[in-house]
C-alpha cells in the first residue's frame, strides 16, 4: 500500500528524528575524543595521547542501537509534539540508563582498553547536542508546513458520526496539519450550521460549485456513497479537477461505479485508517521530492549567474522611466485555486491593469486569456524583454520560495479561472511553473485556449523528471528566438 504524498506527516517526521538523532550520537561521540586532551587536565588525569579515532568508533556499535532503543522506548521518536521539560526528561533518562547499560557490557565483557573519559564526555555532550538538534528538525518542519502547498485543504463529504469522528482524528493528527475548507451533506441545512466547529457548505448538489470557489486539495466521502445522490459524477468532477478523492470504509466504491481493479483507485493509509483514494495525478512522493530539489538548485544557480543581467534590466527599466517601479506584483492562482504573489519586471505602463477592459474586444486568444499581439500598454523596452522572456526572471525568487516551479502549467489570473470550463480547471491541479509544453510549442502562436491547456494537461499526465529535463532544455532555444511572444 502506497503511503500518499500529500497526507503524510507523521512517518516522516517521526523517521527524520530517528535519522538525524544517530547522526547527533556520532557527533556527541566525535567530539568527546576530540575534546579529551582539554578536559583530561581539568580532571587532574594524566594527558595522554588519545590516539586515533578509529581505535574508539567501534564503541558506536553498541551506543548507536542502545541509544536508539531506549529514546524510541521513552517516547523521543513516536510522538513530535511534546512538551519540552517532558523532551529534556526523557533525554535525562535515556543517558542515565544508556550509561548504565554501557556500564555492565563493558564490566561483563571485562573491556578494559575502553576509555572511560571519552564515554562520560560523550554522555554530558549528547544531552544539549541531541536537544538542539531536536530543536532545529522540528523548526524546520514547522517552517514547512507554514507554506501554503504545505496544509492540505480537505473538504468532507458528511455531517453524521463518522464525518464527525474523521474531523476529530483530523485534529488530533500527530505532526500533521489539515485545513478543514468545510462539510456537504445530502439534505439541505440551515445557514450558519457547523459539524465540530466546520462549517456546513450547503448540499452535496453544490459540489461543483464548492470545488471551483474553494481551494481545496482533498474530498474525503466520509458516508456511504449509496446516500450521496449521483455520486459517480460527484467524484468523477473531483477527479476531473486533478483532486484526491479518499472513501473511508467500508469501501463502497462499486455504488459509484469503481472498483479496486481500476488504475485510479488505490487502497492507502490515511489518518491511521486503510482507506480507498480515487485520483488521476499519480505523482510518486519522491518525484515530488525530485522535482522540488532540482527546483531549488535550478533556480539559486540561475539567480546567481544571471545576477548582473538582473541588475541590467532594473537599471534599464529605472532609466527608461523613473517615476515608475521596477517590479511589477503579479497576483495569480497556483494549485488548487491558491492565491500566490510573484514578481516580473514591469514590461507596461504603470496603470495598464485599469486600461485592460478597455482593450477586451481586442483579444486574440480564444478563450478567458487575454492575449494581444500590439498591446499599447507594453512599453519599448518591455516589448524586447517580452520577447526573450526576460521580464519573467524574477519569479526564480518565487521558485526558491515554492509558490512556482520550473516546470509547469503557465498560472491563471483569478478573473480568468473564474471563467474556465470546468475541464480546464484540472490544470490548477499541480503547482504552477515558468515554462511548460506552451512555451515550447509556440507560446502565442497558438490561439485557441482549449489547444493550451490540452498541452498543460498532457504534462500532467505526462510528467516525470525525464520530461521536465527535456521542458527546460527546449525552453532555451525557443526563448533565444523569440517564437511567438509578445
Amino acid at each position: 500500500m502506497r503511503q500518499p504524498f500529500a497526507i503524510t506527516g507523521g512517518g516522516t517526521a517521526r523517521y527524520l528524528l530517528l535519522g538525524t538523532d544517530l547522526l547527533w550520537i556520532t557527533a556527541s561521540f566525535y567530539l568527546s575524543y576530540r575534546l579529551l586532551p582539554l578536559y583530561r587536565p581539568w580532571l587532574r588525569t594524566e594527558s595522554v595521547d588519545p590516539g586515533r579515532f578509529s581505535e574508539h568508533a567501534w564503541l558506536l556499535l553498541l551506543i548507536l542501537p542502545l541509544w536508539v532503543g531506549l529514546a524510541a522506548q521513552a517516547g523521543l521518536y513516536g510522538r513530535t509534539r511534546l512538551a519540552w521539560w517532558r523532551v529534556v526528561q526523557r533525554t535525562l533518562r535515556t543517558t542515565a540508563f544508556g550509561l548504565a547499560g554501557l556500564a555492565v557490557v563493558i564490566f561483563a565483557a571485562k573491556l578494559v582498553g575502553v576509555s572511560r573519559l571519552i564515554l562520560f564526555g560523550f554522555c554530558l555532550l549528547y544531552i544539549p547536542v541531541s536537544l538542539a538538534g531536536r530543536w532545529l528538525v522540528l523548526w524546520l518542519l514547522a517552517l514547512r508546513r507554514a507554506h501554503i502547498y504545505n496544509v492540505p485543504r480537505v473538504l468532507v463529504v458528511g455531517t453524521r458520526e463518522r464525518a464527525r469522528e474523521f474531523i476529530r482524528r483530523a485534529r488530533q493528527a500527530e505532526d500533521a496539519d489539515y485545513c478543514l475548507v468545510g462539510c456537504l451533506d445530502p439534505e439541505p441545512w440551515p445557514t450558519g450550521a457547523t459539524v465540530e466547529g466546520v462549517p456546513v457548505l450547503g448540499s452535496t448538489e453544490a459540489m461543483d460549485s464548492v470545488l471551483t470557489r474553494e481551494a481545496v486539495d482533498l474530498v474525503v466521502f466520509a458516508l456511504p456513497l449509496a446516500l450521496v445522490p449521483n455520486a459517480s459524477e460527484r467524484i468523477a468532477a473531483a477527479v476531473e479537477l486533478g483532486l484526491r478523492v479518499v472513501v473511508l470504509p467500508d469501501f463502497q466504491l462499486h455504488q459509484a461505479g469503481y472498483s479496486m481493479a481500476d488504475p485510479r483507485v488505490s487502497v492507502e493509509f490515511f489518518l491511521g485508517q486503510p482507506v480507498a483514494v480515487v485520483s488521476t495525478v499519480r505523482w510518486s512522493q519522491a518525484f515530488r521530492l525530485t522535482k522540488r530539489v532540482m527546483d531549488l538548485v535550478g533556480a539559486a544557480v540561475l539567480l546567481v549567474l544571471l545576477s548582473p543581467l538582473l541588475a541590467a534590466i532594473a537599471v534599464a527599466i529605472k532609466l527608461s522611466d523613473p517615476g515608475a517601479p521596477v517590479l511589477y506584483r503579479w497576483r495569480v492562482l497556483g494549485r488548487n485555486h491558491r492565491p500566490i504573489t510573484s514578481w516580473k519586471f514591469r514590461t507596461m505602463v504603470p496603470d495598464a491593469d485599469r486600461r485592460k477592459a478597455d482593450l477586451a474586444s481586442a483579444n486574440e486568444m480564444n478563450g478567458p486569456v487575454f492575449k494581444m499581439r500590439n498591446d499599447p500598454r507594453v512599453t519599448r523596452l518591455g516589448r524586447w524583454l517580452r520577447r526573450y522572456s526576460l521580464d519573467e526572471l524574477p519569479q526564480l525568487v518565487s521558485v526558491l520560495r515554492g509558490d512556482l516551479s520550473l516546470v509547469g502549467p503557465r498560472p491563471p489570473f483569478p478573473e480568468e479561472a473564474a471563467r474556465f470550463a470546468f475541464w480546464q480547471r484540472r490544470k490548477l491541479s499541480v503547482k504552477p511553473g515558468l515554462t511548460c509544453l506552451w512555451q515550447i510549442n509556440g507560446r502565442n502562436e497558438i490561439r485557441d485556449f482549449d489547444h493550451w491547456v490540452q498541452l498543460d494537461l498532457e504534462y500532467i499526465r505526462r510528467a516525470s523528471l525525464g520530461l521536465d529535463c527535456w521542458i527546460l532544455l527546449k525552453t532555451i532555444p525557443a526563448v533565444l528566438r523569440g517564437r511567438g511572444a509578445y
